[in-house]
């Protein structure tokens, strides 16, 4: 027997189900608490240690025991709107000044305080878009 079958609680068997052809016969013991404990022959005890209580338990404590997360503060919608505003203006400021399509901008911003800052922009260019901001007639 285990250390974690002598640690585990002692539960009311409900049900024993016989499961398996010949020579591979497992019984499945239905515990008071729902769940299974299976054994090579059936127990005539009337109570057996269950295993999964114990590693719930065990389990339940330790989740506990961990830090709750960092709350993330409010954005209401008003101001989410206006950030997504600002953005879109930019992205298309950007695509107007290169003269290429608005979706091939792409703006990645943070929020720092309510202070909207733009950590940096990648813009995809065609071989056409190149030669064309660089002077250069396509050869």
């Amino acid at each position: 027997m285990t250390t974690e079958h002598r640690k585990a609680p002692r539960r009311d068997v409900v049900e024993i189900r016989r499961v398996g052809g010949w020579g591979q016969v497992k019984y499945h013991h239905l515990l008071s608490c729902g769940h299974m404990e299976t054994k090579p022959r059936a127990s005539s005890s009337p109570k057996l240690a269950c295993v999964q209580c114990f590693r719930t338990d065990a389990l339940v404590s330790e989740m506990k025991s961990i830090a709750p997360p960092a709350r993330l503060p409010i954005v209401s919608d008003d101001e989410m709107a206006t950030l997504e505003t600002e953005v879109s203006m930019m992205r298309a400021t950007i695509s107007a000044r290169f003269g290429i399509p608005i979706d091939s901008v792409d703006l990645v911003t943070t929020d720092d305080a309510g202070i909207l800052r733009v950590r940096y922009a990648t813009v995809f260019l065609t071989e056409k878009d190149v030669s064309r901001i660089t002077n250069r007639e396509s050869q």
